[in-house]
């Protein structure tokens, strides 16, 4: 494999453990606003511990990204600066309300339920926002490489661009279900989440032809196939394991690098003609080993403390005094 082809997928790979975790996130959200009652405890024991490696994870990515693509680092800012402030602001509402939602039991007219609310209107708004500059840099959909203008009118009547947005919600909230294990939504997890992915099949043909390969079959199918286990409760258990869905949801996303390689923004920029070179390379690889080393150590710790918060204590353990 060439060297820049490393760069790339290492770098890529990182996003997908992000983009993996952001998601799960993202269905937490759906199933606090709409569900709050009946799935704050399974969504909060995740969601508490894990969304501060979140952060960690996007702040990986965006660093080394800077050591993979320097040459990108301006010019992207500059395409899309109005989206990443929105990112931005959103972030720093979804971060401030779960903070203060952790500690908080109730002040006058403000209590724990309207923060992690708060929370969840921010993180599903953090999300619209990412998903329009993801599907902009798969399709160039608005986009302006020589001016480096990003046109929302040109992204919102491109006929691709509505399906893909509305796709990977749908999926969220079909999937949601599966991932924080209520099983009074089970019934909803297989329809939606097979709608969800026909939608996106359909936005990726309406983008461009060339985009819906028989490769899109294996995020397809992966995507499916807990929705489908989770139909039968005996596999239940084992399907709503979090490590092995977060393992599958980082492959799913990961299989899609075709999408933005080796060109970005449907053919606009070759990816190799960007990469870094020489001495950096080293720093990079440098970087990210380390990185995931550090991050992939506490995201573990951080998921194992989950687990363990949903166990049953041992034969013998004393409960709580």
């Amino acid at each position: 494999m060439p060297t820049t082809n490393g760069i790339f997928y290492v770098n890529f790979a990182i996003f997908a453990v992000f983009l993996t975790l952001f998601i799960t996130e993202l269905m937490g959200a759906f199933l606090l606003l709409f569900w709050y009652e009946k799935a704050k405890r399974r969504v909060l024991e995740y969601v508490v511990p894990i969304w501060e490696v979140t952060g960690t994870f996007a702040v990986l990515w965006v660093v080394t990204a800077d050591f993979a693509y320097p040459s990108m680092l301006f010019p992207v800012a500059s395409l899309l600066a109005a989206y990443i402030v929105l990112f931005l602001i959103f972030l720093v509402a979804r971060n401030a309300s779960i903070s203060f939602a952790e500690f908080i039991i109730k002040r006058r007219w403000l209590d724990e339920k309207k923060l992690y609310q708060a929370y969840a209107v921010s993180t599903l708004l953090l999300g619209i926002v990412v998903v329009i500059m993801l599907s902009a840099i798969v399709s160039g959909a608005g986009v302006d490489l020589t001016a480096l203008t990003f046109s929302f009118t040109g992204w919102v009547t491109d006929p691709g661009s509505i399906p893909y947005l509305l796709g990977v919600l749908i999926l969220g909230v079909g999937l949601a279900p599966v991932f924080y294990d209520i099983s009074e939504l089970r019934r909803w997890t297989l329809p939606l989440t097979t709608l969800g992915v026909v939608i996106e099949a359909v936005a990726l043909d309406l983008y461009a032809s060339s985009f819906l390969t028989w490769v899109f079959l294996v995020p397809a199918g992966l995507t499916v196939l807990p929705a489908a286990a989770y139909q039968h409760p005996g596999l239940a258990k084992a399907v709503t394991n979090k490590v092995l869905l977060g393992f599958v949801g980082t492959v799913v996303l990961f299989s899609q690098s075709y999408l933005v390689y080796p060109t970005a923004f449907h053919g606009g920029i070759t990816v190799d003609s960007v990469t870094t070179t020489g001495p950096m390379v080293g720093a990079y690889l440098v970087l990210s080993a380390a990185g995931v080393v550090i991050v992939g150590a506490l995201m573990g710790f951080y998921l194992y403390v989950a687990y363990r918060s949903r166990s049953p204590p041992a034969a013998g353990t004393p409960g709580p005094a």
